[in-house]
């Protein structure tokens, strides 16, 4: 299942990941990094957390073979900057370690009354 395109973009040198500045890591670290309760990194490094990201979308396909096929295309488009929304970064494939968190990126609530 490979893209003739994708396997022209793996192979320019052009097409490496998009290093992160030491703020963006700093923000990763304490935002979105997968750790522990008691604070301890779960995921070694931001392509830890690219992967794990990867994994858990991937995982809505219905066979292996397709799962790895979109596994490889995930981390690919997050190396490369296409970052979701911060809940799903923080939270896709932590479900063992975050147990009532969601993906979902923003919430509806009932109708308040006020004066305006």
């Amino acid at each position: 299942m490979s893209t003739p395109r994708l396997d022209l973009v793996r192979n320019d040198p052009r097409a490496d990941s998009v290093p992160m500045q030491p703020a963006s890591l700093d923000i990763w670290d304490r935002k979105y990094r997968l750790k522990t309760q008691q604070g301890e990194p779960l995921d070694a490094d931001i392509e830890a957390t690219y992967l794990r990201v990867a994994k858990a979308l991937a995982e809505a396909e219905a066979t292996e073979a397709l799962q790895e096929h979109w596994r490889e295309r995930f981390a690919w488009a997050l190396r490369r900057g296409a970052i979701p929304a911060g809940r799903i970064i923080s939270n896709a494939g932590a479900q063992a370690h975050k147990p009532a968190t969601s993906t979902i990126n923003c919430t509806v609530s009932g109708t308040i009354e006020d004066s305006m």
